[in-house]
């Protein structure tokens, strides 16, 4: 008989993260010198310049970067993550308005070198770490990155990941969810929304059930045939 699945308690620990609050509960920063920023995005017009994109796929509003000149902009929210076994999986929707004729992807989010840069990027950060590293100590989970093969616009698209490798080890520490956009190529939309972080816990009353369905059982058969072998014996 195989063993019962233990219930899991689900705990949701982003905040606003459709953002019918506004950009409340998150954080923005935007590397000094850049152009525009993360704004509220309603409608189907870009915040600043108001070219086309998609309506928010969610709600009535999403967050999206708009500029009329380079820059690298964050939107990033520190959680912390609770104690017990862990399951954790991180959802968001993303709208990539990639205005140039290629993405360009080195290993850094700085706009304001030579090197072209036009990237998008979703990342869980170590605690402490600086919000705009890319090192590979710093990064304890890669959610997302626009590659140079990738369609320069594409639609809200929802993603679905398994994190549970980034928070095994991190069990009450504040790790940061960072949503990361660098361009000095050309403009460049990115589009963020539904955004949710599930973690799972197991819920201590099911161990117990556990115990009781199937130890208890046993326990209960093995009363049972001492009671039938006296019987017999007499």
């Amino acid at each position: 008989m195989a063993a019962a699945q233990p219930a899991r308690a689900a705990t949701q620990i982003i905040t606003n993260g459709g953002f019918e609050s506004g950009l409340s509960g998150w954080t923005l920063q935007n590397q000094l010198g850049s152009d525009g920023m993360f704004f509220l995005q309603t409608g189907t017009a870009s915040p600043v310049n108001g070219l086309p994109v998609p309506p928010p796929p969610g709600g009535a509003s999403a967050a999206m970067t708009d500029a009329q000149g380079p820059g690298t902009h964050l939107l990033f929210q520190d959680v912390v993550v609770p104690t017990g076994n862990r399951v954790g999986t991180l959802n968001f929707s993303l709208f990539i308005g990639n205005r140039a004729d290629r993405f360009a992807t080195p290993a850094s989010l700085d706009f304001s070198t030579p090197t072209l840069n036009q990237q998008a990027r979703v990342d869980i950060l170590r605690p402490g770490a600086d919000p705009f590293s890319v090192a590979a100590a710093d990064i304890l989970f890669n959610a997302f990155q626009t590659r140079t093969t990738d369609p320069l616009i594409s639609g809200y698209t929802a993603f679905s990941v398994n994190v549970s490798s980034a928070i095994s080890a991190q069990v009450g520490q504040t790790l940061r969810l960072r949503f990361a956009e660098a361009d000095n190529v050309s403009l460049f939309n990115f589009g963020v929304d539904n955004v949710s972080l599930i973690v799972e816990v197991p819920e201590p009353s099911s161990v117990v059930m556990l115990g009781t369905g199937l130890f208890g059982t046993g326990l209960l058969g093995l009363i049972g045939w001492r009671r039938n072998r006296r019987a017999f014996a007499a």
